[in-house]
């Protein structure tokens, strides 16, 4: 049995074959963010095409939306303006005549970690994206909670410090408080570049605070990093670290574990798991 999995974000699309256990043929393309509706579902059917086969079983995908997962259709969709409304579902089952499961990206994520990363022996757990944006997917007593409308877990949107939690806990955070990316602070830390270190450090902190508000809203076995920020969680472990232990019951701490995600094209593994989760 053959699984395709697919991972939208706003700049490119990632899709792989997920058999035994292993993902195959991974292969990305990018998209223009501005590009009409049917141009990105055009490029989202070339990519199926290279990959659907007799044994293909589902196609499972992942966007950056709110989305009526039993339809299948996807609202508001981030960083691209032309997905409104799309009945992502509909269209791609009447043209494959296989199921196609749709789902948030950080929901995915999640269920990737659960089926096939570190946590597949957790029952309550949360996967935390810190990339551009700032968002989670969470597992309670092993099945994936998605809300009312597929929004539990937008943390990001929470208001915090006058303004929210994605401002000061993602990529975001660099860029507008001091006019840098991410990646290049990165660089400058492994060269222990002092102010490099020191913008980490204030990260941390706020990480820290973001993911108090995680611990006292869902008391969770585990907390996984993941993301391109996480990536240099070594520079901002310590304070985060800090900064949480002080704002959470000591009991909860100690019983806490936090993990940073090591299964690679994870959210690709999470969208071929949404036909495990149906």
């Amino acid at each position: 049995m053959n699984l395709i999995g697919i991972d939208i974000g706003g700049t490119k699309i990632t899709i792989g074959k997920v058999s035994n256990k292993k993902l195959k043929d991974i292969t990305s393309i990018k998209i223009n963010s501005g590009s009409s509706q049917e141009k990105i579902i055009c490029k989202i059917r070339l990519l199926i095409d290279k990959l659907i086969d007799k044994e293909t079983k589902a196609i499972g995908i992942g966007v950056p939306a709110i989305v009526d997962t039993k339809k299948g259709i996807v609202f508001e969709t981030v960083n691209i303006p032309s997905w409104k409304k799309v009945n992502l579902k509909q269209i791609l089952e009447d043209k494959y005549k296989i199921p196609v499961f749709v789902n948030n990206d950080s929901n995915c994520f999640a269920l990737g970690e659960k089926y096939f990363g570190i946590c597949k022996k957790n029952n309550n757990f949360v996967a935390v994206s810190i990339s551009t944006g700032f968002g989670a997917g969470i597992i309670i007593n092993n099945k994936l909670y998605e809300g009312n409308n597929c929004g539990a877990g937008e943390f990001g949107e929470i208001f915090f410090k006058g303004k929210s939690i994605e401002h000061y806990c993602s990529g975001k955070y660099f860029i507008k408080e001091y006019k840098t990316k991410g990646e290049l602070l990165f660089e400058k830390a492994k060269q222990k570049d002092k102010n490099a270190l020191k913008i980490f450090n204030e990260f941390g902190k706020n990480v820290g605070e973001a993911l108090s508000v995680i611990v006292n809203s869902v008391d969770p076995e585990v907390i996984i990093l993941g993301g391109s920020v996480s990536k240099s969680y070594k520079f901002f472990e310590k304070s985060m670290k800090k900064s949480l232990r002080q704002l959470i019951y000591e009991r909860s701490y100690s019983r806490l574990k936090i993990k940073q995600s090591k299964t690679k094209n994870i959210n690709v593994f999470g969208a071929a798991a949404l036909y495990h989760n149906s």
